[in-house]
């Protein structure tokens, strides 16, 4: 938790709209798919205490709390991924706080190769900003895009998928013996 939480602390952006109060104006409590506002609050909180407070060490206890409320996985003191745990942080901060309150259906968009891609990425981008606008869309999201060749017929399927967080494999240490 720490990790996932120290990440996040020393993102400038998503700290100066939490530290600033301006994740209030942003505050969706509406949103079925974020915490109403529970875990954006307790995150704000920890952030003040963390850069405004005096105290010499912080207990992110609420947090935790608020966190295992809403991903029961994250319940309890066993030690789990980091990862999972940011991205989950990342999913219901971006939530609480998306402008969004009305998300319209939206056709996913793939090609077929013949169109440019800067096109097919363009118009992929906007329909996840017609369901996604918040300092976490602004600071973190980007793009990937997948290129799927069918092996039979030569198929070619290019979609451009959203991302909020990227998972990097460390390459595994070789080892020499000293000469």
């Amino acid at each position: 938790m720490n990790a996932a939480l120290q990440c996040l602390s020393h993102t400038t952006a998503l700290t100066v709209h939490f530290l600033t109060n301006a994740y209030q104006t942003d505050l969706n409590s509406d949103n079925v798919l974020g915490t109403g506002g529970k875990l954006a609050t307790q995150y704000a909180l920890l952030l003040k205490e963390l850069w405004l407070g005096t105290a010499s060490s912080v207990s992110p206890g609420p947090l935790k709390r608020a966190i295992g409320t809403f991903a029961p996985q994250f319940s309890g003191y066993q030690q789990h991924d980091a990862q999972e745990l940011l991205a989950f942080l990342l999913d219901g901060l971006h939530e609480d706080v998306n402008r969004i309150t009305n998300k319209p259906y939206v056709e996913a968009v793939d090609s077929n190769g013949t169109e440019p891609d800067a096109a097919v990425a363009a118009t992929a981008w906007q329909n996840h900003l017609l369901r996604n606008a918040s300092v976490f869309v602004d600071t973190l999201h980007g793009q990937f895009k997948s290129t799927v060749v069918c092996p039979h017929c030569a198929k070619v399927s290019i979609t451009f998928d959203p991302f909020n967080c990227v998972q990097l494999e460390l390459p595994h240490a070789v080892t020499r013996p000293l000469e």
